[in-house]
């Protein structure tokens, strides 16, 4: 008998200690990682025995058209060179063209992952062994709150952000319901910050609990916005320091060309190229092959947008009726975009912006000048941060609006940011960080999963600014 009283007296006892322990568990509250433009990702027939990338490369076709180019440039001179040019762009991008409304030409998808990340386990695996990126975000994120919690939006970039909302929405109705929970964590990264905005404009941030603009395209790009816009061209001096920052190994020859003179020559002529036959070039490859994407049309900047239209179409603005309609809408939300974010943020949303620096972006566009990531610029990333020209400084005597928001090499001023105090900047990391296990990888999980607003007071182990190596270790300054 006292041997049974014993056990029942442990039992309850057992019982009584689980019970706060089972009361204080945490739920768990699913992520949605929203991917950034993925080039390589669009593919023609997905699926079936005539699968292909979207864009053609191949040898036969091109080498084709850079024999009809050289034909046409004998003949008819660079009238023949330009049209032949052209020709051999448009064919290359052929399948990646969108029509006058902005709808896909060719039957081109991507492979998306409808489904919690759990139900991809052999996906799961390839995204731990690669590890950067959009697949170290996802698998950094299965680890954080498991695979079964976790949702990996893909799609094609290339369309309406309204579309790729609906995407977003549908992986966050499936998470509230799998999961029981009432709100997701979201991660936008690069393009994915256009698309998540998309998402939030169109069907509300009740069910956000927080988000992470990661590399993103929060206040859109100048890469987008100066190429739609019709400002193009190659600056010798920005060409030489992308050169030498992407490319050492060709310093050498890069010099030597230099010297002869080879360098301004081809530079030269290129210029007049663009200058003189830009109209031509747009009309032949730009507008029906990349002007049609309302994708690219959503990181136009409001005061460029006007004008970019004009000079993308033109004449023939109302053949894209349906287009306009399109991007038209998105444009209108980016109006009101600072209003919209901070009210949403009083509404409860915790939301924070982390980008890098620190490294050139591609020379061949008007501002490419600008510090950024090699893929998008800093000042855009970080939602209007002041930020130097890459390999220059704010200057000695620079004086930030709000004391303490200027970095300490001098090149950020985070009081001009939308979120000056929810703003990080990381030196010398690549685009979009989170390195599988990385210590910057587990910055961004702390910020989404810190129980409040966090800003760069929170943490002393997280300034507005610190530094990343190679493996994405961080280092303050």
């Amino acid at each position: 008998m006292k041997r049974f009283i014993s056990l029942i007296m442990a039992a309850v006892m057992l019982f009584a200690c689980a019970v706060p322990a089972l009361a204080e568990e945490k739920e768990v509250t699913p992520i949605i990682v929203v991917r950034g433009l993925d080039f390589p990702a669009l593919t023609v027939d997905l699926g079936t025995e005539n699968e292909r990338p979207a864009l053609t490369a191949k040898a036969g076709p091109i080498i084709l058209g850079v024999v009809n180019t050289l034909v046409s440039t004998l003949l008819f001179g660079m009238d023949g060179m330009v049209d032949g040019v052209c020709g051999l762009v448009s064919g290359i991008f052929a399948d990646m063209a969108c029509d006058k409304n902005g709808d896909t030409v060719a039957n081109v998808s991507v492979v998306e992952y409808p489904l919690a990340m759990s139900n991809y386990p052999e996906t799961l695996q390839s995204f731990r062994e690669s590890g950067t990126c959009e697949p170290g975000v996802v698998a950094q994120a299965c680890d954080e709150v498991g695979a079964e919690n976790v949702y990996y939006v893909t799609y094609d970039w290339r369309l309406d952000p309204y579309t790729v909302a609906e995407e977003i929405n549908n992986r966050v109705e499936l998470a509230l319901e799998e999961s029981g929970s009432d709100k997701v964590d979201i991660i936008c990264c690069s393009l994915g910050g256009v698309m998540t905005l998309a998402y939030l404009d169109e069907y509300g941030y009740d069910n956000v609990e927080s988000c992470v603009f990661l590399s993103s395209t929060i206040y859109g790009s100048y890469v987008a916005n100066d190429a739609l816009g019709g400002r193009v061209g190659f600056d010798k001096d920005i060409l030489n320091t992308f050169l030498e920052f992407a490319v050492p190994d060709l310093k050498v020859l890069w010099k030597i060309l230099d010297f002869t003179g080879i360098t301004d020559a081809l530079l030269n002529f290129a210029n007049n190229l663009t200058e003189n036959y830009k109209e031509e070039i747009y009309k032949g490859t730009m507008r029906d092959n990349f002007g049609t994407m309302p994708g690219l049309w959503a990181m136009v900047q409001p005061e460029d947008y006007d004008a970019a239209k004009e000079f993308v179409f033109g004449e023939d603005i109302d053949e894209y009726a349906g287009l306009i309609k399109r991007i038209d809408k998105f444009q209108k939300f980016r109006l009101g975009r600072d209003e919209f974010i901070k009210k949403m943020m009083k509404d409860g949303v915790y939301v924070a912006v982390v980008t890098s620096y620190n490294s050139p972006v591609v020379p061949v566009y008007e501002r490419s000048y600008v510090n950024g990531d090699m893929v998008l610029e800093t000042e855009l990333m970080s939602a209007g941060a002041t930020v130097a020209h890459y390999g220059k400084t704010l200057g000695d005597d620079y004086v930030p609006a709000i004391p303490g928001k200027l970095s300490p090499d001098k090149v950020i001023d985070a009081s001009t940011c939308l979120l000056p105090d929810s703003t990080w900047f990381i030196k010398d990391a690549m685009h979009v960080p989170c390195n599988y296990g990385s210590e910057l990888a587990e910055m961004l999980f702390w910020l989404l999963t810190y129980e409040g607003q966090p800003t760069v007071s929170t943490n002393e182990l997280y300034p507005q600014f610190q530094y990343s190596d190679p493996e994405q270790n961080l280092y303050h300054f």
